[in-house]
């Protein structure tokens, strides 16, 4: 292809994105922002617990405490899940950190 044969295929790419496109756009934006709702507000259920049912899921009550402190668009719930996770791994090495 010559050059201005390129530059004819990247100005109909850049044009205008469909009504369609657009409101996926939308839709998958709102549908994140509602699912960082929802966990958040199920993560907040977990201070209902006792400390020995937060630790038989290998969390404590602070990482609890600090996953719902953290940035809005952070997930929690990763956080939650590597402090369980890492917590594990000591436990399995004969480390204890209760």
């Amino acid at each position: 292809m010559r050059t201005t044969q390129h530059a004819l295929d990247l100005d109909l790419v850049a044009g205008k994105q469909p009504l369609v496109s657009r409101t996926a756009g939308v839709v998958g934006v709102l549908t994140a922002i509602w699912r960082l709702f929802r966990n958040r507000y199920q993560i907040a259920r977990l201070h209902d617990l006792d400390d020995r049912q937060l630790l038989d899921m290998g969390l404590r009550r602070e990482d609890v405490h600090e996953a719902l402190t953290s940035s809005f668009f952070d997930n929690p719930g990763s956080y939650l899940t590597r402090a369980s996770r890492n917590r594990a791994n000591l436990f399995f090495r004969g480390v204890r950190h209760d």
